[in-house]
């Protein structure tokens, strides 16, 4: 997955085309590298697949959330 966080696959190049240190994008490290709570991640996940979504309906984004985070190197071992 090099390239991608291994948090959330979110892509680890910048936009001047510079990579970003570590394996995790900013979304899913704090300021020195390290990986935030998997509870944060998870929410700020769920947030980004309920905006692709139509309105309405009865999904669980956080469930859906949990689910995409087990293909995830950071989080396939739990």
């Amino acid at each position: 997955m090099a390239g991608f966080c291994y948090s959330c696959g979110m892509s680890l190049m910048g936009p001047e085309g510079e990579k970003a240190r570590g394996d995790y994008c900013q979304l899913c490290s704090d300021e020195q590298g390290n990986l935030r709570p998997k509870e944060q991640i998870q929410k700020g996940i769920a947030a980004w697949f309920s905006g692709w979504a139509p309105k309405g309906g009865s999904v669980d984004y956080m469930k859906r959330a949990e689910y995409y985070m087990k293909a995830m190197p950071a989080w396939a071992e739990e």
